[in-house]
């Protein structure tokens, strides 16, 4: 036997191809361990690591928002590029899409925004300059970061991200409904690379340093990459068996080079890091959901029960985490969170079993219920009879 017969035998080998393309309708557990686990992340690095006497290395947030943000491109990108077809695709996709995640999300800005009004002026309620209520109900509150260099109420401030993606849901159909199937990847690589630009612009003009990732054009090269690793998936343009160890090297690569960033800024988050970070980590991300979408070994892991139940309660608790520790906190000590004192630590300690019930209860009793109504809008995909 030769040796590259070899080679390609190994590499088949380390990474076992599903029977057939990953399709929206089957669930794929390795992608709920990877929520789960960056859930872990979000809740971790705001605990933990951004606040007063926190640990430095924790704040690992922003590596989880850059992979949900991948995660929901290419999960998206996918139920589209399948269903793009349907007779009604665009009011179903767009029904489910709202049942999925607004009720949620509704109920928990209500009662925070609710709990701040009936609390009062104490600065720990505020948690920082509140926006406008209604930016919240409009899912417009990460256009305000901006206007305002605010994350408004710091309880609410993880939401930003969720509005960001709502915006995405809005136009991602468009580019696999207007444009011809061989356009695809060169429409979103120029859209990737003007997202790109975009941010580079505006954090180089002092337009959007404050939150670079926080408006839509200026994340268009992350959420776009979550696209393309859509279409590179269900038109299987790679022999990813051939490329396996490369692919599996990268996303550590990627890492290296993101840290490597890092370094060429005076202080952390500086210019460097916010152009070229979150694309770095964003091709980190698409390569790293490529493996567990494809079956390698380190996917295993990800099939863990303790990451996929944190997957299966992630929304909730990235909504409901950080309010949970400010009402801990503050009416413990009447301050906000930090961690400089055996009994601040005992606080943060007990807000985790408190978000995790909060947040399954939230799950079970209001978004399970609703995803599964929504998910009765069928898709009208047979053709009407002669």
């Amino acid at each position: 036997m030769s040796l590259a017969a070899t080679t390609t035998d190994l590499a088949a080998t380390t990474l076992r191809e599903r029977a057939e393309p990953a399709v929206s309708t089957v669930r794929i557990p390795e992608l709920d361990g990877l929520r789960g686990l960056m859930t872990i992340f979000v809740v971790v690095s705001h605990y933990f690591g951004e606040v007063p006497h926190g640990i430095g290395p924790l704040c690992v947030g922003w590596v989880a928002v850059n992979v949900f943000f991948v995660l929901s491109g290419y999960l998206v990108g996918r139920l589209i590029i399948e269903k793009k077809a349907a007779a009604n695709f665009l009011p179903v996709f767009y029904i489910r899409r709202l049942c999925r995640t607004v009720p949620t999300y509704l109920l928990c800005c209500a009662l925070v925004l609710l709990g701040i009004a009936a609390l009062g002026q104490t600065s720990w309620a505020r948690g920082g300059d509140p926006l406008p209520a209604w930016t919240y109900f409009a899912f417009v509150q990460n256009v305000y970061f901006i206007v305002e260099s605010s994350t408004g109420v710091r309880w609410l401030s993880p939401t930003w991200t969720l509005a960001l993606e709502e915006q995405f849901y809005l136009v991602a159909p468009l580019v696999f409904l207007v444009l011809p199937r061989r356009f695809w990847l060169p429409a979103l690589g120029l859209l990737a690379g003007l997202g790109f630009a975009g941010r580079a612009y505006g954090i180089t003009h002092g337009l959007v340093a404050y939150a670079p990732l926080a408006l839509l054009p200026t994340s268009g090269d992350v959420l776009c990459m979550g696209l393309l690793l859509a279409v590179l998936v269900k038109e299987e343009r790679i022999a990813w068996a051939r490329w396996s160890l490369p692919l599996r090297v990268l996303p550590i690569v990627l890492l290296f080079a993101t840290f490597g960033v890092q370094r060429l800024d005076a202080e952390p988050g500086g210019p460097w890091f916010q152009v070229f970070g979150p694309l770095l980590m964003a091709g980190a991300s698409a390569a790293f959901i490529l493996m567990l979408v494809k079956g390698a070994p380190e996917a295993q892991r990800f099939k863990s029960p303790l990451l996929r139940f944190f997957g299966e309660i992630s929304y909730s608790v990235y909504l409901t985490h950080l309010a949970v520790l400010g009402l801990l906190h503050g009416c413990f000590f009447g301050r906000e969170p930090q961690l400089g004192s055996v009994s601040t630590v005992a606080a943060t300690l007990l807000a985790i079993p408190a978000t995790i019930a909060i947040a399954w209860l939230l799950t079970s009793l209001v978004e399970r219920p609703l995803t599964a109504w929504g998910r009765g809008f069928r898709w009208r995909e047979d053709s009407p009879p002669a």
